[in-house]
């Protein structure tokens, strides 16, 4: 996986500033502020994955002791800038998902690792294990329905029936094949890994159907687009159709 990741920053630094990206980690820190919240103060946390630290940071900043583990030295260099300017402290581990560190924690974050990773290779179990009893798991991936509906906007029905007939899907920054994992196959290996689901959440519902990108440039179309985005993103149906999903999950006391 490092070679995937590793020379791409600085793309994944030009998306990460724009509208449809400032989105999803705003949404997304929304998210996880009301979980940390819900589990306590000065939690342990584990981010498997987590590169530049755009969702560890923010926990940091919050009081928490995180820990982003990610094969990529750079990304985790970094963090660790990043980190260091914002006047946080976070620990970094070079790995993934097979050699995650000994302990349990309080929230484990995996997002965006899954679909770049086999079927099948048991990571929500080995995840799972590594969360403390009555701690959470958060998962986020791309949504394969999303992927379909926007390709209806933009190209028309051919182009929608091409998507959802595929099986993997490229990874525009990264510029790499990835599968595609539906919301119901992972709550099925969630309950399977042991985990209790206490939540479904989306990010880039509203954005993902809008195929006017100039618009979200303009600073007042965009602070609608973000007030619309928080206030749909648990609520069903929308989450169905979201950009990507995120599934929170309680390994039971």
């Amino acid at each position: 996986m490092t070679d995937v990741f590793s020379d791409k920053l600085a793309q994944w630094r030009a998306y990460t500033e724009t509208p449809w990206g400032r989105i999803r980690y705003t949404v997304v820190e929304e998210i996880l502020r009301r979980q940390c919240a819900e589990l306590g103060e000065g939690l342990r946390i584990l981010d498997v994955g987590g590169g530049d630290g755009m969702d560890a940071l923010p926990l940091a900043l919050a009081g928490h002791e995180v820990t982003i583990v990610d094969p990529s030295e750079s990304w985790l260099a970094e963090a660790k800038r990043r980190a260091a300017e914002a006047g946080a402290s976070l620990t970094t581990l070079v790995g993934g998902v097979d050699d995650l560190p000994e302990g349990e924690w309080d929230l484990v974050l995996c997002h965006f690792v899954l679909h770049y990773r086999p079927a099948g290779a048991g990571d929500l179990r080995r995840l799972a294990d590594v969360v403390r009893p009555g701690g959470r798991l958060s998962v986020m991936v791309p949504n394969p329905a999303s992927m379909v509906l926007r390709q209806l906007v933009t190209g028309g029905p051919g182009a929608a029936l091409t998507e959802l007939r595929a099986d993997t899907k490229r990874a525009v920054t990264f510029d790499h094949d990835v599968r595609k994992v539906s919301m119901d196959e992972l709550e099925t290996e969630l309950a399977a890994a042991g985990l209790r689901l206490t939540g479904r959440f989306g990010t880039r519902i509203a954005n993902d159907v809008l195929t006017d990108d100039a618009a979200k440039h303009d600073p007042a179309y965009f602070d609608r687009l973000l007030e619309l985005e928080r206030v749909l993103c648990d609520q069903e149906p929308f989450v169905r159709i979201a950009g990507m999903y995120q599934l929170l999950a309680e390994r039971p006391g």
